[in-house]
């Protein structure tokens, strides 16, 4: 195999390539025959840009609709640096103190509530801009689907407009609509639904993209700050409702891109997922919801099959919590939900050894689609 050396790459993307591929992957794995596609799983979610209400109700035939914009310090979508540019043995921040997570998350409570920006529905830039800012984390999204197009050598780039329109397009509407895009916006602004939109990119170019209707969530009285810290970091609330059962897998993953990118080659995990189903069965899991977490040969935790991991610390004689997520060199997914927890300092990096793990311990399970969940082990190596 040969590192990537692109231009469009930034130094330390360059830097994550070469050791994802010459440190701790086998020099003698061969992805070049495999038929997959890049793969990226993006939540849509309306929540995140709030309608105006009028008694409860959608103000209809509005020149206008009232924008709850995000906070500036969500950064969700900021372009300060790429996705990949931080050292894998380092802080996102270049600062290596955690922060507590109570703290953020209270200091994002006592913002919200700011005044509304009305846009104008009639103009196009607006709407590009609400509706990118539905799609969560989707700055962060581009940037990790163009860096996995350059790690496997695939010679060409999609435009970050290409991947917003394509995305709209993929949105439900009736089955009549024959608009413009503008027209399809418009259509779509006062919709609820939320999806997980699926993006599969081919090596050839082609781009197909899958919308999947996720559960309902309660009329939101919200706005969106609370919103999005109750829905997305959630996990990280006292009195967590939702507990997953988590399982530690019976043997080591074999570290490889397919690990480090998301892509179609799944079939390491669909077979970790399968020992889980019967690890939950034996053990009688108490939840509706399970998870199982891989381990590479060198015994170091490195994520769930679906999601990325925190293990939870009660730091000594305090009730404050750290959470503590393996490093990228550990051959863990880069997930955009792992970046933008580790550069708002709510978690930070370092060696798990998966043996140390025991059952009753709390784990942060977290991916782009569905935010952050609390697990607690099940089992024990």
């Amino acid at each position: 195999m040969r590192a990537v050396a692109n231009k469009s790459l930034t130094a330390y993307q360059t830097q994550i390539s070469e050791i994802v591929q010459h440190e701790f992957i086998d020099p003698s794995f061969d992805y070049n025959d495999e038929d997959f596609e890049v793969l990226s799983t993006i939540r849509y979610d309306p929540n995140f840009t709030m309608p105006e209400m009028m008694f409860g109700q959608l103000l209809q035939n509005k020149d206008h609709t009232a924008l709850f914009g995000l906070p500036e310090h969500f950064g969700l979508n900021s372009d300060d640096g790429s996705l990949m540019d931080f050292m894998l043995n380092g802080s996102t921040t270049g600062n290596d103190k955690q922060h507590d997570a109570a703290d953020i998350i209270n200091g994002l409570l006592n913002t919200a509530g700011g005044a509304k920006t009305k846009i104008s529905i009639q103009e196009k830039d607006n709407m590009w801009v609400l509706f990118y800012n539905r799609f969560l984390l989707l700055g962060e999204h581009f940037k990790r689907l163009n860096l996995s197009l350059e790690y496997f050598g695939w010679d060409f780039h999609i435009p970050l407009e290409l991947l917003l329109e394509k995305l709209i397009h993929a949105l439900p509407v009736d089955e009549n609509f024959n608009g413009t895009l503008l027209e399809r916006m418009r259509c779509l602004i006062d919709d609820t639904n939320c999806y997980k939109m699926r993006v599969l990119v081919s090596c050839g170019g082609r781009m197909r993209i899958e919308a999947h209707l996720l559960p309902r969530v309660a009329q939101n009285s919200l706005g969106a700050t609370e919103y999005f810290v109750n829905t997305i970091l959630g996990g990280f609330l006292p009195g967590t409702e939702h507990i997953w059962d988590v399982f530690i897998d019976s043997e080591p993953l074999t570290v490889s891109p397919f690990t480090t990118f998301k892509t179609t080659k799944r079939d390491h995990y669909s077979a970790a997922r399968k020992r889980m189903a019967e690890k939950a069965k034996r053990l009688e899991a108490k939840s509706l919801k399970s998870e199982i977490l891989v381990f590479n040969s060198a015994f170091e935790l490195m994520e769930g099959s679906i999601t990325n991991v925190a293990v939870i610390y009660k730091e000594p004689n305090s009730d404050r919590y750290s959470y503590q997520t393996p490093y990228l060199s550990s051959g863990c997914l880069c997930g955009v939900m792992r970046y933008y927890l580790l550069k708002k300092n709510l978690i930070s990096e370092t060696h798990i050894d998966v043996r140390d793990l025991k059952q009753g311990d709390e784990v942060l399970l977290f991916n782009g689609v569905m935010g952050c969940v609390k697990g607690i082990v099940r089992n024990s190596l």
